[in-house]
């Protein structure tokens, strides 16, 4: 979710980039991939790729590099993919059990 945003942002800011732009988008760098969540394989994916924010972040020093859809960009969209799927089945099985044993 916020990862999409952010990758708008950068494809924004590749075809008209800003001072203000780049700032924020530093920032927004920091809060995605700083942030620690309950599930430590994706707190290291997060760590792995901050530790690689001067590479990733180039495009904002040479808005001409063109952005490319990486490794690290897929493995998150996967652990997005299964984390959704958790939740949506455990919303489901929350309303059967209201449906079958109301309280």
């Amino acid at each position: 979710m916020k990862f999409g945003i952010y990758n708008r942002g950068l494809k924004t800011y590749k075809v008209q980039p800003g001072s203000d732009q780049k700032a924020a988008l530093e920032t927004f760098f920091d809060e995605i991939f700083t942030q620690r969540t309950r599930y430590e394989s994706l707190n290291q994916l997060l760590k792995r790729i901050y530790k690689n924010k001067a590479k990733l972040l180039r495009v904002l020093a040479r808005p001409e590099i063109p952005l490319h859809t990486n490794g690290s960009e897929t493995d998150i969209r996967d652990f997005v993919k299964r984390e959704r799927s958790v939740e949506v089945l455990a919303v489901m099985l929350e309303e059967s059990a209201e449906i079958h044993f109301p309280v």
